[in-house]
């Protein structure tokens, strides 16, 4: 959109009359686009026996706080926390979804947050339901989505979760309720065997059994070797693959960074920090939009490539002719 804005024949709020006022099937182009990424990591993981990945996460555009004169203020935004910037900003705040397998992941999902769609955990439940049965694949997230409910959407699609945890979540280590926090400064340091994942060593006790409204799942917790025993360096893994080890678990986790690859790249060449329409439904197409060139990008070259390689080589095309 931003380079047919330059370089196209025609101004740039032709484009945004497409997005605002357009008329297009917007479910059936998410549907598709759902659809062709899903089928396309599916074959890969299938092809080459690697493990199918769904990541699941959240981010904020920030915008500028709009004056209260202002005729034509942005619809849709708010007060949202952001994470990166570690305090409340003003701006949209956007759900994501992305499926992978190996080195090849496309964008499953990106919508945007607001009370039409749910809470941030309605709209996970969403995703999840939105997936095919019995795909076995798992499911990372951070510690904000997992709990319970999605717990067992996962296990109702055959799939399996792995996600962060709070450490003030409660077990049930030989049938005494308490806090992975206090679990964790209760053990001797012998408890804890050295795990290496991806050339980092970390210090990991496994729990096996019950938690708090979960019947049975493996926890892990986790320190750094220098940090053993300090409560702010502890860090806490439920999986529901009780088959896993605690390699395969960590490694397993470690995927979920290319969700946070997938909004930086975003944000920095397609526009997505940067979008000029006001209009809540420009917006939301806007998003549809990016995702359906995520999967052009990455699979429209009659091959699969790495999602930069293909928008570097589509764009220079484009510029060029």
């Amino acid at each position: 959109m931003s380079d047919y804005g330059e370089c196209g024949p025609a101004h740039r709020t032709t484009y945004g009359h497409f997005l605002a006022k357009g008329k297009w099937d917007d479910k059936r182009l998410e549907e598709t686009q759902k659809r062709e990424s899903f089928q396309t990591v599916s074959e890969l993981s299938r092809r080459d026996g690697t493990p199918l990945f769904i990541s699941i996460d959240d981010t904020v555009l920030p915008k500028t706080v709009p004056s209260s004169k202002a005729k034509r203020p942005t619809q849709g935004a708010g007060w949202h926390y952001s994470h990166l910037e570690g305090k409340v900003v003003y701006g949209h705040q956007v759900h994501a979804a992305i499926v992978g397998t190996g080195d090849t992941s496309l964008c499953y999902s990106l919508k945007r947050c607001c009370p039409e769609n749910g809470t941030k955990i309605d709209m996970t439940l969403e995703i999840l339901r939105s997936l095919p049965n019995q795909t076995g694949a798992y499911i990372l997230m951070d510690s904000w989505y997992t709990n319970p409910s999605v717990l067992d959407a996962c296990q109702e699609k055959g799939c399996h979760l792995i996600g962060a945890m709070k450490t003030n979540r409660i077990l049930f280590p030989e049938g005494k309720r308490t806090s992975a926090s206090d679990l964790a400064a209760s053990l001797d340091p012998g408890c804890f065997h050295p795990v290496t994942v991806k050339g980092r060593t970390y210090m990991v006790y496994r729990y096996e059994g019950p938690l708090n409204k979960i019947d049975r799942a493996v926890v892990l917790l986790s320190y750094p070797p220098a940090a053993m025993g300090r409560k702010c360096a502890l860090r806490v893994f439920l999986c529901s693959d009780s088959t896993l080890s605690d390699e395969t678990i960590l490694e397993y986790y470690s995927h979920r960074w290319t969700i946070e690859v997938l909004f930086r790249a975003h944000k920095r060449y397609m526009g997505l920090k940067s979008f000029m329409v006001r209009a809540a439904k420009a917006l939301d197409r806007l998003l549809l939009v990016l995702a359906l060139a995520h999967f052009f990008f990455s699979c429209g070259l009659g091959h699969i490539v790495p999602f930069h390689i293909g928008l570097h080589l589509c764009r220079t095309a484009f510029v060029n002719s």
